[in-house]
């Protein structure tokens, strides 16, 4: 076996590879009317590139990984970088709704090799605290993507039109691809791979739907994610086509959404030296439903404005940025190290799975409104406090079991 792991990429080429792919989510959000109107088609219907993306990545949350214990690590990234560039050119070039949600979905399985595979690198050549302080910044492409891409796409459709908005992510992904090649090295020795064995990978999979805290904490997190989802899918519609918000003022709301998330992920960091996790969780929780329920009282009375809708959904996405890592750090403690990786999967497919159901439903609304909006998002928010208290329950009626 070999002593030391060969050294991969860079830092920052894996950071602009996760940024492209999270950056494709949001980007095209300000364009959702013009894409309408070329397209020939509904706004709702339009929607559906959101879902249709989440559909793809859940999935692919529970195989690159094994996958890249199988083949190599450079191999899998390299494949999924060129995937998502060429899916991004075919969506920038579609001439009608079926051909771009069949590229969406494709441009999204690229998308998740980049997160899941450059995760598993990290790993490869670090540990411990190295490994968390490089990862804590990886994490930051994640959050800023789609902080950032509505902001950019905003102006992209104001000076071209709505296919300049997936040409951009084609490009930011072929730069990564080609400095990529020729720097890029394999971190996963061949006497370290492992058998590809989709029976044992789903078997461990079934042995953590049977865990019934790692289940509770893993749904904490994807019904909280489920509150940005609602406002990404909906918001569009509400506030560019029903308020007359502008493309370019739309892309500058939207980016202080995750970037309070960033925030609340830094004070949730400062927290755990001084309250304990579920303390924190259940804060997050809160914070989340009350976001909810401004959301639902500003629509069902008529007062909703943009910086109302903008106002609850901030506050419910600072409660999902305290309690997010939290409740990550807590599914993956319910179980053994051994399954820690099939976990990590099976939690992401959660968040990515859920963030699909709730978009798809909202984008097959006929007429999406800000009572829509309201509803969604309260509901999700306490679907994450039901979570959350069903945990408290049954971590103080028996002891903690680890599979």
């Amino acid at each position: 076996m070999s002593n030391q792991t060969p050294q991969g990429p860079s830092l920052a080429l894996l950071f602009v590879m996760m940024l492209s792919s999270q950056m494709a989510l949001t980007i095209f959000l300000p364009a959702v009317v013009n894409m309408s109107e070329s397209l020939n088609t509904s706004l709702t219907t339009i929607q559906l590139v959101i879902p249709a993306y989440l559909c793809a990545f859940a999935i692919m949350q529970l195989v690159a990984g094994p996958l890249s214990d199988a083949f190599g690590r450079r191999p899998i990234i390299l494949c999924g970088v060129g995937l998502f560039t060429l899916a991004s050119i075919a969506c920038g070039i579609s001439n009608n709704i079926e051909q771009l949600l069949l590229s969406r979905f494709f441009q999204a399985m690229g998308a998740c090799t980049t997160i899941v595979v450059g995760r598993a690198i990290v790993r490869d050549g670090s540990d411990g605290k190295t490994a968390a302080r490089t990862l804590s910044y990886l994490a930051m492409a994640l959050a800023v993507g789609p902080a950032i891409a509505p902001f950019f796409g905003g102006y992209l459709v104001s000076w071209f039109d709505w296919r300049a908005t997936f040409i951009s992510t084609a490009l930011l992904g072929a730069c990564a691809l080609i400095t990529a090649i020729p720097r890029f090295n394999e971190t996963l020795t061949t006497d370290m791979r492992r058998k590809l064995d989709f029976s044992g990978m789903f078997r461990n999979y079934l042995i953590l739907t049977r865990n019934r805290l790692f289940l509770g904490y893993s749904l904490s997190i994807a019904f909280l994610t489920g509150t940005f989802q609602t406002f990404i899918v909906a918001a569009p519609i509400v506030m560019i086509d029903q308020m007359g918000v502008s493309p370019e003022l739309f892309g500058l709301y939207v980016m202080t959404v995750p970037g309070t998330f960033i925030i609340a992920s830094f004070i949730s960091a400062r927290l755990s030296s001084v309250l304990p996790m579920d303390y924190t969780i259940a804060i997050g929780c809160s914070a989340a439903v009350i976001g909810g329920f401004l959301q639902f009282g500003f629509s069902v009375t008529g007062n909703s404005t943009p910086i109302s809708i903008l106002i609850s959904v901030i506050i419910s996405n600072f409660g999902t940025g305290l309690a997010f890592a939290n409740c990550y750090a807590q599914a993956l403690s319910m179980v053994q190290p051994a399954i820690a990786g099939a976990a990590s999967a099976l939690t992401g497919f959660f968040h990515m799975g859920w963030a699909f159901l709730v978009s798809l439903a909202i984008a097959n609304l006929e007429n999406i409104t800000t009572i829509h909006l309201g509803i969604s998002q309260s509901a999700t928010a306490l679907a994450s406090a039901f979570a959350f208290i069903g945990l408290v329950w049954i971590i103080r009626s028996r002891p903690r079991s680890i599979v």
